[in-house]
């Protein structure tokens, strides 16, 4: 392994933490006040925005390089965000009416995707072994789909709709950015994120003033994922390719079913364990395929 490819790892491990505290915060948020996801993830953008722009916007060094990621990536930024707020209303929607564990495995097919934009557009070739991982994975999505009480199909497919809203931001990104300035990224996305929320909510009518509590909590974990997370992530695009990204993310959301059933009260099931591992086996075969493939 490179030091390149070690530093690539490190960036999606602490992205990977990061990521796990905010869906955490923001599930037990959705649990003790049940707000409008539109809601919660406007305050918790536009005051991750407000907090570190002293950051990016008093020091000319930083200022040049927010400019430079307009002038370079703003085509991507504006695209790749405006699809990625889509799937975060969408994944917290179904979050607000779904137990973790089964939400964060079925998010995690956003690997699926991307190996399917891979084909699709970057003339990628599907192996026996990735078919039969794609098989896999989708007799996993009907055991995680179908877990009565715990997820409904109606938040099944909400899931699997802003997987590929998520998907589709980092195919924009290493198709199109040859090399990304990840906290700059991260901070102009914060900011198109909370215009697009508000148009949103101002389109919907749904409004609501928060207490200064309430709109704290929502900025620390958005901190975490919103930018810290996704400033890894973005970081990461530039030492990894996308398969290995995805490989260690995997992880992730064992930890979250783990966190659901240990400290949230989710039920622990057979068939959730056996769907988890279907999908994350199947995921996993397209991973290690692709891996071997690039490393010929």
């Amino acid at each position: 392994m490179t030091g390149n490819e070690r530093k690539g790892y490190f960036f999606v491990f602490l992205t990977g933490v990061f990521f796990a505290f905010e869906v955490i915060g923001f599930k037990e948020i959705f649990r003790r006040y049940h707000l409008p996801p539109e809601i919660a993830a406007f305050y918790g953008v536009f005051g991750s925005f407000i907090f570190v722009s002293a950051y990016f916007l008093f020091r000319k060094a930083n200022r040049d390089r927010v400019i430079l990621t307009v002038r370079r990536d703003g085509k991507v930024l504006l695209l790749g965000t405006f699809l990625n707020s889509i799937g975060i209303v969408l994944y917290y929607q179904a979050l607000r009416i779904s137990d973790l564990g089964p939400s964060a495995i079925l998010i995690k097919t956003t690997v699926l995707y991307n190996v399917i934009l891979g084909v699709l557009f970057l003339k990628e070739t599907l192996k026996g072994s990735e078919i039969l991982g794609i098989l896999l994975a989708l007799v996993g999505i009907y055991f995680i789909s179908t877990l009565g009480g715990q997820i409904t199909v109606e938040s099944s497919i909400l899931i699997l709709i802003s997987a590929f809203f998520f998907a589709s931001q980092s195919y924009l990104i290493k198709r199109f950015v040859p090399e990304i300035l990840g906290l700059e990224f991260a901070y102009l996305r914060l900011l198109l994120l909370s215009v697009f929320f508000i148009g949103y909510i101002h389109s919907i009518g749904t409004w609501e003033i928060l207490s200064p509590l309430l709109i704290i909590t929502l900025t620390f974990f958005s901190l975490l994922g919103y930018f810290l997370g996704r400033a890894f992530y973005f970081q990461a695009h530039n030492h990894l390719p996308i398969s290995k990204l995805n490989a260690i993310l995997l992880i992730e959301p064992i930890f979250l079913m783990g966190i659901g059933i240990l400290f949230m009260e989710e039920p622990f099931s057979t068939r959730k364990l056996v769907g988890a591992g279907f999908i994350l086996f199947g995921l996993y075969l397209l991973v290690f395929r692709k891996r071997k493939i690039k490393s010929v």
